[in-house]
């Protein structure tokens, strides 16, 4: 049961651990920013044609799906450190080809490798910091590989505003950009003396605490899929995951088009505010990080959830056509939606499973989760264009059926290896 009200204090080897496993989440969120902010340039400097810049914007959407789905169970067979570490180093190859491609060809090329070895690397990072990281700070370095998706998405955006006069030069120098974080994150993963220590004491620990489990190798999926609590956690975990990420990845995709189209606002407006909401965000996901290990992150989910419904109502009420509404709406949501989101959705996961299965559910939960987005974007502008109140409407729903099934989540007691050697058999404790 967590019961600090203030949490221990952190190895700073453990925080160099959830910054370097962190890239990738801000290397996932660099390349989606920056494959949408060079649509419009590729289509210029290329002649591309519309369909060929959907297909490149799929590509990366579905990499990213395919790259989790598989990219977890892989990690849990061959490795989690030694996945972790090859699944950078093909991100950098995909993302080499981007920033120098002549032609459509290259790009999508590029686009199917960093997808696939970004998706990968999602389920496969999170996993590594859990399994080295203590259980008194477990929560707060997995949260903290959220702040890291806001801050990759932040600085991007920034670096795309400087370059936006440059052209497909400024284009290339962002995808280079990330190349060489990507690069100088393989460097580190691969050599980094204090990584090894870390393993080398998480091999200690686990041998000690939790003999039911081979951290070596694979949990078995039918032993996974025929356990009813584990089967139970994946429904909790990933249900509440599909919905919140269906009202998420919509407005996080979508709240720059509504602004323009429904809130009639300029596009350099609403490129303001998205950027100032994705600040609110970070600094928000920081404060989450903070609260991750004690006993205020059950009501601060509860707080987070129904501000969530708030925030969404607040939109559909006005049909979107307010700007002061949709204003509030992205300020409520981005400052409440780290305690009761996919932070949260990732501690949780990490928490409900032994250390050689978590990347495996993981990526299963979280590729689900992508793939639904994916379609759902598909019919979103046309909902959007029809009827702007009912996208709202349905994201109120999303927001709500979160709400309840996080609730339940947020219950669901966490794996305890220490009492299942004892007792023989799944023994739990709560998690919160």
């Amino acid at each position: 049961m967590i019961n600090r009200t203030t949490p221990r204090s952190i190895d700073r080897r453990l925080w160099g651990l959830a910054v370097v496993a962190g890239m990738a989440s801000y290397l996932d969120a660099g390349v989606i920013v920056t494959v949408g902010l060079s649509l419009a340039t590729w289509k210029e400097s290329f002649g591309i044609d519309p369909l060929t810049l959907g297909v490149i914007s799929g590509a990366l959407t579905f990499s990213i799906a395919i790259g989790a789905l598989f990219g977890g169970r892989i990690a849990d067979l061959l490795g989690r450190r030694r996945v972790f570490n090859i699944d950078i180093f093909l991100y950098v190859i995909g993302i080499v080809l981007i920033a120098f491609a002549q032609g459509p060809v290259m790009i999508v090329t590029g686009v199917v490798i960093a997808g696939l070895a970004a998706g990968a690397d999602l389920p496969t990072s999170v996993a590594v910091v859990s399994e080295l990281a203590p259980e008194q700070a477990r929560g707060r370095l997995v949260a903290f590989t959220q702040v890291m998706w806001s801050a990759g998405a932040v600085v991007v955006t920034a670096l795309g505003f400087a370059v936006s006069d440059r052209g497909l030069f400024g284009i290339r120098m962002l995808f280079v950009h990330l190349a060489v974080l990507g690069a100088i994150t393989w460097t580190i993963r691969v050599f980094s003396s204090n990584l090894r220590e870390l393993e080398a004491r998480a091999v200690q620990n686990t041998d000690s605490s939790d003999p039911t489990v081979d951290s070596d190798h694979a949990f078995p999926l039918r032993s996974l899929f025929s356990n009813r609590r584990f089967l139970g956690t994946i429904a909790l975990t990933g249900g509440f995951y599909l919905a919140w990420n269906l009202m998420a990845n919509t407005i996080g995709q979508f709240k720059a088009y509504l602004l323009v189209t429904v809130s009639d606002t300029s596009q350099a407006v609403a490129t303001g505010l998205s950027f100032g909401a994705s600040i609110l965000a970070m600094l928000s996901g920081i404060v989450f990080v903070r609260i991750a290990d004690t006993r205020f992150r059950r009501p601060m989910f509860y707080v987070g959830a129904c501000l969530q419904i708030v925030a969404m109502a607040i939109g559909a009420v006005t049909g979107g056509a307010v700007l002061a509404a949709m204003i509030a709406l992205l300020a409520i949501y981005m400052l409440f939606n780290p305690f009761a989101g996919e932070a949260l959705y990732k501690v949780t996961t990490q928490e409900g499973f032994p250390v050689n299965a978590r990347a495996t559910v993981q990526g299963l939960t979280y590729s689900v989760s992508r793939f639904a987005c994916a379609g759902f974007a598909v019919v979103t502008p046309t909902i959007a264009n029809s009827n702007p109140a009912a996208l709202l409407w349905i994201l109120v729903g999303f927001a709500t059926v979160a709400a309840i099934i996080g609730s339940q989540m947020i219950r669901r007691p966490a794996y305890r290896p220490e009492a299942e050697s004892t007792n023989g058999r799944d023994a739990v404790t709560s998690a919160s």
